[in-house]
């Protein structure tokens, strides 16, 4: 039976009972209050990791590049209605994505982790396996002579599927500044880092949720780029 055709039929206002708010990365449980007749639940993957700097041999020195900015994670929406199928303690199982680490000299960023929802479970049982519903983590930023900035992470099979940003790529000769991160998708994801405020600063980490992390600037004193900020979950119950 469709419930959302009922809903549409309906005069009766629900309301919120519970808000789970869910920022721990890896596999992480919410539990389904009493009285659920349906879930609303809003993803955003973790941003990729800011590149390293760049250094190439030149003669008795070096060149130095700065690194591409890592890119936003990805957001979506999806509304769950379980109604008979959903009861006091079931659990929805969820993977948050981590951010991607910053990429060391010569070294890519990593990229962010994707933020899942997997599976509606009562003890041992599986009530609903979900298909791909998926908002993406970015890309890490490059580290080269002509930097990329990281891929936008990209949502998928969300009721609202919002792809995050990409990070700013870092271009030109020697001593270049390395690329800010970019944003996680909105609503509400996180800025990117910058890069570093001075040529030899260390490059900013993104902000929660789904930021990309700066890239490193181009210098002899070898600044650090960013990480990527962790995903992030939030599951509203109404009843």
């Amino acid at each position: 039976m469709s419930l959302g055709a009922g809903r549409a039929a309906s005069t009766r206002e629900y309301q919120l009972i519970d808000t789970g708010i869910i920022t721990s990365t890896g596999g992480q449980t919410y539990t389904i209050p009493a009285g659920t007749r349906y879930l609303e639940i809003e993803m955003w993957g973790a941003g990729g990791g800011g590149g390293g700097k760049k250094s190439v041999s030149v003669g008795r020195g070096y060149n130095h590049y700065g690194g591409g900015g890592g890119g936003g994670g990805a957001y979506l929406k999806k509304t769950y209605y379980g109604a008979a199928n959903m009861l006091e303690n079931d659990d929805l199982t969820i993977t948050v994505g981590a951010g991607g680490g910053g990429g060391a000299s010569s070294t890519a960023g990593s990229a962010g982790g994707n933020t899942t929802l997997i599976l509606h479970t009562r003890g041992l049982s599986t009530i609903t396996t979900f298909s791909s519903v998926v908002a993406g983590g970015g890309g890490g930023g490059e580290s080269d002579t002509d930097s990329a900035g990281g891929a936008a992470g990209a949502a998928t099979n969300g009721d609202t599927n919002t792809n995050g940003t990409v990070g700013e790529g870092a271009t030109g000769p020697y001593n270049v500044w390395g690329g800010d991160g970019g944003a996680g998708a909105d609503p509400n994801g996180g800025s990117g880092g910058d890069n570093g405020a001075t040529l030899i600063a260390d490059s900013d980490n993104g902000n929660s949720p789904g930021g990309g992390g700066g890239g490193a600037n181009g210098s002899m004193a070898n600044p650090a780029s960013g990480s990527g900020a962790d995903g992030k979950v939030i599951v509203k119950a109404y009843g």
